[in-house]
């Protein structure tokens, strides 16, 4: 099972609400901000059964803990009721609602889920109970950006975030639902520091034929003709995740060239990337580099065939220039 409150009890947002909560001074309406679209509805459910269970912190096995999980405390509600953007006809049954006194609780909670897929009506609508909720009713709206928001609705919630997780509390959090630990830590480092990227990547069967790709361009890519054949090889596959997948097996490179083979993320490829034998770490770096800059360029739309070709030259240069220096 995935340990999803460990990873959430740690951040700053978690310890703010907890704070709140400690000090009697819940705010009416939290803003909660996360990249990890997959996971946001489980995350606001934390905090709901922060707010709600009557433990410092969710205890997990009270009637509020148990309930919230399953969508049936009736004290806390969740929208959109159905799948898809939050409507207008949400909104209106939250404001409904919010007037009518919790049944089990001295507060009522809802949740707004993907907030920023509400059009402005919506977030209109929402405006006054915002700013004036019932007492004892309090607001918590999670969006992946808050960039669709309305000026005015950010200007009524308390703002917090769920920054990108690391990869060693990304791999403490999954290890337990993952069998394969080095397939695990490679869809970790080749993610975004979510919990719904990396359980994407290691479910992903193109995520081993990437990386035999990229150990074939490290290890047999010897001259410029080469370019051309791994040029469209990498035509049919997903650029982005070839370049995450490719940084991370040039710092095992860099790790096993300073001795410390221990320290190498997957141990699946230790003997194949050993046998990388043309790199040294001036060129490991200039490839590091080189990665860096074809990201970059990549953002600019620049043409892909070009921009692989490029990242190819750079590499096979690489590995000749450190070499004759």
């Amino acid at each position: 099972m995935i340990d999803l409150f460990g990873l959430i009890k740690g951040t700053g947002a978690y310890r703010t609400v907890k704070g709140d909560k400690d000090a009697n001074r819940l705010s009416h309406a939290y803003l909660i901000l996360s990249a990890d679209g997959d996971n946001l509805l489980s995350y606001l459910k934390i905090f709901a059964s922060l707010m709600s269970c009557k433990e410092s912190e969710p205890c997990g096995y009270c009637r509020a803990c148990s309930l919230i999980e399953s969508n049936a405390y009736p004290d806390v509600m969740v929208f959109p009721k159905k799948d898809g953007a939050v409507l207008a006809d949400d909104i209106n049954t939250l404001i409904e609602e919010s007037y009518l006194k919790p049944i089990e609780s001295d507060k009522k909670i809802f949740i707004i889920n993907h907030a920023e897929s509400m059009n402005a009506s919506a977030q209109n609508k929402l405006l006054k109970t915002l700013e004036e909720p019932p007492k004892g009713v309090h607001i918590i709206l999670g969006a992946t950006g808050e960039y669709s928001l309305l000026p005015t609705v950010k200007s009524r919630v308390k703002k917090l975030e769920i920054p990108a997780f690391t990869d060693e509390k990304l791999f403490d959090a999954l290890k337990g639902e993952c069998t394969e630990l080095d397939k695990l830590r490679s869809a970790i480092a080749c993610g975004d520091g979510t919990v719904g990227k990396a359980m994407s990547l290691y479910g992903d069967e193109s995520l081993k034929d990437v990386t035999d790709l990229a150990l074939d361009v490290l290890i047999n890519m010897s001259s410029s003709k080469d370019v051309l054949l791994y040029s469209t090889k990498l035509a049919k596959v997903e650029f982005s995740e070839f370049l995450s997948v490719l940084e991370l097996l040039l710092r095992d490179i860099l790790v096993i060239l300073q001795g410390k083979e221990e320290l190498v993320s997957n141990k699946a490829h230790l003997s194949a990337l050993k046998s990388a034998s043309k790199f040294n770490t001036g060129s490991v770096l200039h490839a590091l580099e080189s990665i860096t800059e074809t990201a970059k360029r990549k953002k600019f739309n620049v043409n892909a065939t070009m921009l692989t070709e490029w990242l190819l030259f750079q590499i096979l240069e690489g590995k000749y220039k450190w070499q004759k220096l």
